[in-house]
């Protein structure tokens, strides 16, 4: 746990010039506009967990003119085209191609970028906020080789429990973290480096061994330096 709250904590890398996409509340997102990072049309986007909230989707078209490919498989809406820059998925982001227990089809990254037309595609920017399902979709990223070419990612990150006190954890992970910490130590590896952080106040609890409060669900952005 400490090695977990300390590493998301913690910058890796210099961002000069950082801008939240969307809103100020949750479901905004700080991206690295810097230079060799900053998304310029034609750019592709792909923005999952939306919950109904495509504020982050036609920020980003406003501001770079990219095409968003938004997925929620929870939301009550079938595929269908937004606006003429983003297109609406009714599929989920995960580690395995399946139906999960909702009845709602998931898909690896890798998938859904052989389904979309996209291999051959870089992805200048990837949102990610999936209720802990995060930690499952990683590692088959990195090993499918999904992310070798994609310039950015913004994560919402959780652990432990969706509330105090309560059984059911993230993701269904169970502890000590071992899957998390391997999936942020993959996301290095692969050559990502943390230029932002932030605490999501919306859950917060006390840990054992750490001092006061923490929050469990957190908001990482992170780049790929280029190398000169």
């Amino acid at each position: 746990m400490n090695i977990y709250w300390t590493y998301i904590n913690r910058l890796q890398v210099l961002c000069k010039d950082v801008i939240r996409v969307g809103s100020l509340k949750d479901g905004g997102k700080e991206i690295c506009v810097d230079k060799p990072y900053k998304p310029k049309a034609p750019c592709v986007v792909y923005s999952f967990g939306i919950n109904y909230q495509f504020d982050f989707d036609y920020a980003t078209v406003d501001l770079f003119g990219c095409d968003v490919y938004a997925f929620d498989p929870s939301m009550n809406r079938s595929t269908s085209r937004i606006t003429e820059h983003i297109k609406f998925y009714k599929w989920g982001l995960g580690g395995e191609d399946m139906v999960n227990n909702y009845g709602w089809p998931i898909k690896t990254l890798s998938s859904i970028r052989k389904e979309l037309g996209h291999t051959d595609k870089p992805i200048d920017l990837l949102k990610i906020d999936i209720e802990g399902d995060e930690w499952h979709a990683i590692p088959q990223m990195i090993a499918s080789g999904a992310l070798d070419d994609v310039k950015q990612i913004s994560m919402e990150t959780h652990f432990l429990s969706e509330r105090p006190s309560s059984p059911k954890n993230w993701g269904s992970i169970p502890l000590p973290g071992h899957l998390q910490l391997s999936a942020l130590r993959q996301l290095y590896d692969a050559g990502y480096r943390i230029f932002m952080r932030e605490r999501n106040m919306w859950s917060h609890q006390q840990w054992p061994s750490i001092r006061g409060f923490i929050t469990n669900v957190n908001e990482i952005s992170l780049i790929r330096p280029v190398k000169k």
